[in-house]
């Protein structure tokens, strides 16, 4: 995909062509000539993908997760599967 720079004011006198073209660049805004925000297009399920991936109590989340995966207290889902199987008297 294409990259574009532009600056503060080329983005303020032309917002709405440079949100239309989003599709075929991605445009790096600059001020002072130097980067400052990156624009890029995003579908509704990328955008619920990144508000949630930089949600603070899901990174807490994550992070538990890892310590736990790190210190072994973790088990493979189909372990955990054929057990419940097995206390339900179920063919696996």
């Amino acid at each position: 995909m294409a990259l574009k720079f532009i600056n503060i004011t080329e983005l303020h006198d032309k917002t709405s062509e440079v949100v239309r073209r989003l599709d075929q660049e991605d445009v790096v805004v600059t001020h002072r000539g130097k980067p400052k925000a990156l624009l890029r297009a995003i579908s509704e399920e990328d955008l619920e993908d990144y508000a949630l991936a930089h949600h603070p109590e899901f990174q807490r989340a994550l992070e538990l997760a890892y310590q736990d995966l790190q210190a072994g207290r973790v088990s493979p889902l189909e372990g955990l599967i054929a057990q419940t199987r097995e206390e339900l008297g179920l063919e696996g």
